[in-house]
Formats: structure tokens, C-alpha cells, sequence
């Protein structure tokens, strides 16, 4: 896949830069009536009328807020799970950042941020910092700071696999190398479940660390098949040994299996397609 690099300027530094210019045009609102401070006019006063300057506009409360350093403190949904009240008013410096640079991720029930950057939705999107508690009708999900929620905006039924990615997933199989400029699973998990693998049929968990690439968060393998490996994945949260915990369904924005048939040198790689609770032949090649 190519590399692509996406430059974008934050809101806060568009906010200060609207902040330092106002500054600079308030101290120019001098008065301009030079009778007041002409003592050659005849009559005029002789004394100067105090100058005024414009006041700026007020900066945010949360406007030198940093997610990298916050602690649990800045966060009341981390700090006091237990009596935490959902609000759509910010209760925190942390939430009234997210209010005010993240609007997107408030409306969708964020409460607090990872200081991990996590890629947009859609490929060219810049990144933002990822999901550590959310709130869907009422219902409270959480992530860590190296897993955070990887729900991509799709909050319409967190507890099913979505579907809107398996399109994307099957033209970047099949495109020779060229990225969907749509989201294929950027800012959540992807599995994968690969036959060929010299260990066994081998389950893979893997998370986006920008837009065209990912980590593995961990891998396991099976003496069995791909539906083995597919059945265990279901029955245990999507996860493998060694991550942090695990995933709601809705986080797992894609899954493929790369099938193999034994004694040839036949394969074919599979995408799950939720819609239709089944899967779909991506691409087959000998």
C-alpha cells in the first residue's frame, strides 16, 4: 500500500491564532478624536483622555488542556465510575476540551480520551485521540489507554459487527496495491485468520496505527481450520492473549480469512459480511 501523509492544523492552534489576532487589533482601537489631546486648539482640554483597548475574546476554559499529561482527575467518568452521571454539560477541564476541540466525539458520548492518536474515519481524515469511556443510549464502554474504543463513530448498534467496511475491504484486496479512499477499518480493530501460516491456522488482532498501517496486538494458533479459529474469536471477546481486553463487536471494523486447501496450492481470501452473516470470496489464486 502507499504511504500517504495528511497535514492538518488542530483547532487549538486555529483558535489561538484567532485569539492573537484580536489582541493585536485591540491594541490598536485608540481613540481617534485629536481635539481631545491638541492643547493648540483653542479651548480644548488639556488634559488626555484616557486610551482604550478593546478586550479579546475570552480563551476556553479548557484551551491549555493536554491529553498527553491529563490524569484521572481531568477525567470524573474515569475517577468515579461508580457515581459518574452521564451529562451533555461538561463536568470537567477534560471534558470541556472535548466539547471544545472534538464537538464530532462529544456528540457521540465520549467522556474521556486516551492520549494514543487514533487514524480518522475515512483515509484522509487526520488523527484525533482515541476513545477511553463512551456513552450509547445509556450504556457505558470502556477502553485503555494503549486499546482505546475503536467504535469509528458507528454507534448505532455497538454490540453487532458492522458492515460498512466489507466493500472497501474487498477493493483494497483486489486493487493491486491501491487504498479505498473510503474507511476500511482505520480507528478500529481487524482480524485476521490466515491458514497458511508455517505454526497452524494462525488468529491474528491487529489495530491501525495511521491510515495504511497496523500493529498486532497479538496472535494464536489453532491444530484446526479457519472455523476453529473463527469460533474462538466469537466465544472470547475477539481478542488473543496478551491485549488489554476485550473488543465489543462493533469495534471490529473487518475480518478476513485467508483460506487454504490442503494438498494444493490453491487459496482464497474471505471477508466476514455481518449484513448477511456470512462470508464473502474476496479473491482466489493459486
Amino acid at each position: 500500500m502507499g504511504e500517504y501523509e495528511v497535514a492538518a492544523l488542530n483547532r487549538e492552534q486555529v483558535a489561538a491564532g484567532i485569539l492573537t489576532a484580536t489582541a493585536v487589533l485591540g491594541l490598536c482601537s485608540c481613540s481617534s478624536d485629536t481635539s481631545a489631546t491638541d492643547p493648540t486648539i483653542s479651548g480644548g482640554p488639556t488634559t488626555q483622555v484616557e486610551q482604550t483597548i478593546a478586550p479579546s475574546p475570552s480563551p476556553s476554559l479548557a484551551a491549555d488542556f493536554v491529553v498527553r499529561t491529563a490524569t484521572a482527575d481531568d477525567w470524573p467518568a474515569v475517577s468515579d465510575p461508580a457515581d459518574y452521571v452521564f451529562s451533555d454539560t461538561p463536568q470537567s477541564k477534560g471534558e470541556q476540551f472535548i466539547a471544545d476541540s472534538y464537538p464530532d466525539l462529544w456528540d457521540q458520548g465520549i467522556r474521556a480520551l486516551s492520549p494514543k492518536m487514533v487514524p480518522g474515519y475515512n483515509f484522509a481524515d487526520p488523527a484525533q485521540p482515541g476513545a477511553l469511556v463512551q456513552y450509547i443510549d445509556g450504556e457505558r464502554y470502556e477502553g485503555t489507554n494503549a486499546e482505546p474504543l475503536g467504535f469509528r463513530g458507528q454507534i448505532e448498534d455497538p454490540q453487532s459487527l458492522p458492515s460498512d467496511v466489507v466493500a472497501n475491504t474487498i477493493e483494497g484486496i483486489t486493487g493491486r496495491g491501491a487504498w479505498p479512499e473510503g474507511n476500511t477499518g482505520q480507528g478500529g480493530y481487524l482480524i485476521s485468520i490466515n491458514e497458511r501460516d508455517p505454526k497452524g491456522t494462525a488468529l491474528g488482532v491487529y489495530q491501525f496505527i495511521d491510515n495504511s498501517s497496523t500493529k498486532e496486538l497479538g496472535t494464536m494458533y489453532f491444530d484446526g481450520g479457519w472455523e476453529e479459529a473463527w469460533a474462538y474469536a466469537q466465544t472470547h471477546g475477539y481478542s488473543v492473549p496478551g491485549m488489554d481486553r476485550e473488543l465489543y463487536p462493533g469495534e471490529v471494523s473487518g475480518v478476513t480469512a485467508l483460506h487454504y486447501n490442503w494438498g494444493t496450492t490453491a487459496m482464497s481470501r474471505w471477508v466476514f459480511d455481518s449484513s448477511v452473516n456470512g462470508w464473502v470470496e474476496a479473491h482466489s489464486f493459486d
